[in-house]
């Protein structure tokens, strides 16, 4: 099923295996996946013990599962994922 969602953001990596931003947007996408995680813990609370923990949890694992799912949206599926090599 071809998913028509516009340019690619994120593009097979030079080296190894997956994918890796190819413009601005991905890169965007990084970076506010980056800001999240770091934010989460301090808006809910350092000192978390318990229940307050889990859901600090819940919240890092979501903000990862929204970018994986972002990324596969958005991923550049004209090439297969495969390990490369420079000049592969």
């Amino acid at each position: 099923m071809k998913l028509p969602l516009g340019r690619p953001w994120f593009g097979p990596r030079r080296f190894g295996f997956g994918v890796s931003p190819m413009n601005g947007q991905g890169w965007a996408c990084i970076g506010v996946y980056v800001l999240a995680m770091a934010m989460i813990p301090t808006l809910m609370g350092r000192e978390a013990r318990g229940a307050d923990a889990l859901g600090i949890l819940a919240a890092l694992l979501g903000c990862t599962a929204l970018l994986l799912v972002v990324v596969w949206l958005k991923m550049d599926r004209t090439q297969p994922l495969r390990w490369r090599r420079d000049g592969d």
